[in-house]
């Protein structure tokens, strides 16, 4: 699992007070919502409580605790499929709500940041060119999430072999290519394969650290509409005071009867967190159904953080 190794631990041991023998109890589902949200176990796994000995303790501190799951997932209750995977990078710790964290989803446009890091991973290696109409075609994708702009990058640079090379390199089991080369957002998805993805950009195991760098700029740089009208301040962009986040949002319906809106974010001082919010919904309810929830659910996984 991601952190700044691998997260092999089951449970560590400041974790183990605050998450014994919690009992949730599950809300009705909304009406007509095809899959009600499991109560499952919360996972935490670390592979380094001691964090980095040289973090300037001049600048304002992040609390060092692990996100409110219990909260968060309490609430996400009879809320439809909802999926919450976090990374504290400095202790290694990655948290998520057990079942649902692992369970694939579409990806809507949050595949756009697979699709940007594997040109930037080729490029480097030589083996493509990114001019100047290719670079401003990946900036406009990634902050005004331009799905134009996707799909013409997706067919110059191999379609459906692109998300499964990129797939296959991050190691990401859990997800895999759409069933229709046509349609990149079909992608599937889980919350656990998207923490790893952003961990292991930042981590320097996919991109140069200037690519890197320039990846997570455009990320911060999010337009608050989208080109096709859609607003994208909900879940870690919805919050209010709003924290300083690169953020990726992705929203669409209606792959098997159902609507998605996602919300992932990078934040905190030297890109501490990583945070993953996945819905699935019946797609007779609204978008604003899904924006809801992932603010509530954002909002809550942030209480403690101090941002």
């Amino acid at each position: 699992m991601p952190g700044r190794g691998p997260v092999r631990a089951i449970l560590i041991l400041a974790l183990v007070a605050s998450f014994a023998g919690v009992a949730w109890t599950t809300s009705p589902s909304p009406p007509n919502v095809a899959e009600a949200f499991d109560q499952v176990p919360l996972r935490v796994s670390s592979t380094d409580s001691s964090g980095p000995a040289n973090r300037d303790s001049r600048l304002p501190a992040i609390a060092s605790q692990t996100p409110n799951l219990e909260a968060a997932t309490s609430y996400a209750a009879g809320r439809g499929l909802v999926a919450v995977a976090v990374i504290d990078r400095d202790t290694g710790t990655y948290v998520d709500d057990g079942v649902n964290g692992h369970t694939p989803m579409g990806s809507a446009s949050v595949v756009k940041v697979l699709i940007a890091d594997e040109l930037l991973f080729r490029r480097a290696q030589g083996e493509i060119e990114l001019g100047v109409g290719e670079l401003a075609l990946m900036e406009t994708m990634m902050m005004d999430s331009n799905d134009s702009a996707a799909s013409s990058l997706y067919s110059q640079f191999g379609g459906v072999s692109l998300i499964a090379a990129a797939l296959a390199r991050h190691q990401l089991t859990e997800s895999g290519p759409p069933a229709n080369p046509r349609y990149w957002g079909n992608t599937m998805i889980t919350a656990h394969d998207v923490a790893t993805l952003y961990d292991n950009i930042l981590g320097g195991s996919s991109v140069s650290p200037g690519d890197r760098d320039y990846l997570i700029s455009l990320l911060g740089r999010m337009a608050p509409t989208a080109t096709d009208g859609f607003d994208q301040l909900f879940g870690m962009a919805g919050l209010d005071p709003r924290p300083q986040a690169a953020v990726k949002q992705g929203w669409m319906c209606c792959l098997v009867g159902v609507r998605n809106v996602h919300s992932t974010a990078v934040l905190g001082l030297d890109n501490r967190y990583v945070t993953v919010i996945l819905t699935s919904y019946a797609e007779s309810l609204p978008y604003s159904y899904g924006q809801e929830t992932t603010t509530e659910v954002a909002r809550l996984i942030l209480d403690e953080l101090a941002l």
